[in-house]
């Protein structure tokens, strides 16, 4: 059902149960009036209607209805009748309301695409089941109803973000045409390659409307839309768009995918400001000192001793002897040597090297640390220093 059919299909059935003249705008402000709202204006920029149980009308509905009907100035006798049909409609078409911010969590890109290694912070190979967590409702859920893919296709006209939307609903892997094309040529398909072609054929169209409609996003200035674009579809020239485009991003792909150097750093940061671990390990062990003391926190003594050489190829004395306080704090002594022989092979491959047992060895460990002398001021700095970092 249609947006423009559930109007017309509502005016002709409560001017009948009414009994009097209905102006089909009206029709609308009732339907607002229905789920919550004081006006259509103020559904149309919150929520969007949805039909076949998707979305719901909050209790009350009733005197929600005969209230704004005789704000409307209709007959209370009319306005009773508008309400009850109004309300037996609603229940029949499973009438309700999404919101626009409750569609939010669909549009961060959820494990699929190609060419993009998987994990927490990407695009993988998969789709996933993206949820909407107010409404428990899924992608799947969604897209069974008519009426709200309707909502959406109109709103395109005048907003960017329903072409987001629109993709994010028809977000899929990009379905295998082989069984297909093969079945085309003349092959005989068994009953499992069948179920292939099945759903190649279901899943092909929503693949061309996800790319359809996110591209459309993406002109349309959606800065989000334009990063996934040019990354699931292999379009650089999308991702230069959305370095200059403003609005929400995943800042940790904008850094890996950036087209410079700098424009990398920035988003590490920006990524690493948010909350994204990996951006944050990477700025550290680039030596940025504001992401080296957050990781520090939580570091381990090897990364501590990595960072105490990087201090010191910085000629930076201070902040070596800053890591060699943190990890004294931690119990550790990044100047002690941990080098140790070990078996090789064999039963005891991997333990201490024992030489009652002899066989091939080999030397694990780090050598100690050789930290150049600081002054008494300069230790009670440093160790000051350390002390603030392990308040982080």
């Amino acid at each position: 059902m249609t947006l423009k059919e559930l109007a017309h299909a509502a005016h002709r059935y409560l001017q009948a149960q009414a009994g009097c003249d209905l102006r089909r705008s009206h029709v609308y402000e009732l339907l607002a009036a229905a789920l919550g709202y004081n006006s259509w204006a103020a559904f149309h920029s919150d929520s969007l209607l949805a039909d076949a149980g998707v979305g719901a009308i909050p209790e009350g509905a009733l005197p929600r209805i005969f209230g704004r009907a005789r704000q409307l100035e209709y007959a209370q006798p009319a306005a009773v009748l508008m309400a009850r049909a109004l309300v037996e409609q609603a229940n029949q078409w499973q009438l309700g309301a999404v919101r626009w911010r409750d569609l939010d969590l669909l549009l961060r890109p959820t494990r699929v695409g190609k060419g993009v290694e998987d994990d927490d912070d990407d695009w993988g190979t998969e789709p996933g089941p993206p949820v909407i967590a107010t409404t428990f409702l899924t992608q799947e859920r969604l897209l069974t109803s008519p009426l709200l893919l309707d909502s959406l296709a109109r709103a395109t006209a005048h907003e960017a973000r329903a072409h987001h939307v629109l993709a994010a609903l028809h977000r899929c892997a990009k379905p295998n045409p082989y069984l297909y094309e093969e079945s085309r040529k003349g092959r005989v398909l068994t009953t499992s390659e069948q179920r292939w072609v099945d759903e190649y054929l279901r899943l092909e169209p929503r693949y061309r409307s996800y790319e359809q409609h996110l591209k459309a996003a993406a002109e349309g200035g959606v800065r989000a839309a334009a990063l996934e674009y040019g990354l699931v579809f292999e379009r650089p020239e999308f991702i230069t768009l959305a370095e200059r485009l403003e609005g929400d991003v995943d800042a940790f792909q904008m850094a890996r995918s950036a087209t410079t150097p700098q424009a990398r750093s920035l988003w590490l940061r920006k990524a690493a400001e948010a909350g994204s671990w990996p951006a944050l390990e990477q700025l550290a062990d680039e030596g940025d000192s504001w992401a080296e003391e957050r990781v520090a926190v939580r570091a381990d003594a090897y990364w501590l001793r990595s960072a105490a050489q990087r201090a010191l190829g910085y000629d930076d004395v201070f902040r070596a002897w800053t890591w060699q306080y943190v990890a004294l704090a931690r119990g550790d002594d990044l100047t002690r040597s941990t080098l140790a022989a070990r078996h090789a092979e064999g039963a005891h491959a991997g333990q201490f090297y024992d030489s009652d047992f002899g066989g091939p060895l080999y030397v694990d460990g780090n050598e100690g640390l050789v930290l150049p002398e600081l002054s008494r001021a300069e230790h009670k700095a440093a160790k000051a220093k350390a002390r603030d970092i392990l308040r982080l």
